[in-house]
C-alpha cells in the first residue's frame, strides 16, 4: 500500500489501481525459486518503471516520478543503514557517503524513527 500511495498521486486510491498493481506483483512461487534474486537494482527498478508506464495504458504518469521513486529507495537505505550502525547517525552518514546534516534532514523529511544501541 505505501508503494502504492507513493507511486500514484490521485487524492483516492479506488480499487482498479489496487487490483492492478496486485496483478503486476510477482507471484510467491516466483520468489521462492529464486527467479527474481540474481536481478541487479538497476534491472529491478527498469522492470518496475515499464510496469508503471504500462499500467498507464499509452498516457503519461503523474509529474513528480522522480522525487517518488527517489523517497522510495532513499528510506530503506537509510533505514537498513541506522539499524547497521545501531542507530549512530555518524556511522551511517558515513557508510551512506552523506553528511551528517544531510543525513538528519533526510530522516526528518522521512520521518524516520531512529532506534539507538539495537541491532
Amino acid at each position: 500500500m505505501s508503494r502504492i500511495a507513493a507511486l500514484y498521486t490521485e487524492e483516492r486510491i479506488n480499487s482498479d489501481i489496487i487490483h492492478q498493481e496486485l496483478a503486476e506483483q510477482k507471484s510467491p512461487s516466483a520468489l521462492a525459486n529464486g527467479s527474481t534474486r540474481n536481478q541487479s537494482l538497476s534491472e529491478a527498478v527498469e522492470d518496475h518503471l515499464k510496469r508503471y508506464f504500462s499500467a498507464h495504458a499509452g498516457s503519461l504518469p503523474p509529474i513528480g516520478l522522480y522525487d517518488r521513486l527517489l523517497k522510495e529507495v532513499e528510506r530503506p537505505m537509510i533505514e537498513i543503514c541506522l539499524r547497521a550502525t545501531r542507530g549512530n547517525q555518524i556511522k551511517a552518514s558515513e557508510l551512506l557517503g552523506l553528511n551528517r546534516n544531510t543525513l538528519r534532514k533526510k530522516i526528518r523529511e522521512l520521518q524516520i524513527e531512529v532506534v539507538r544501541g539495537l541491532k
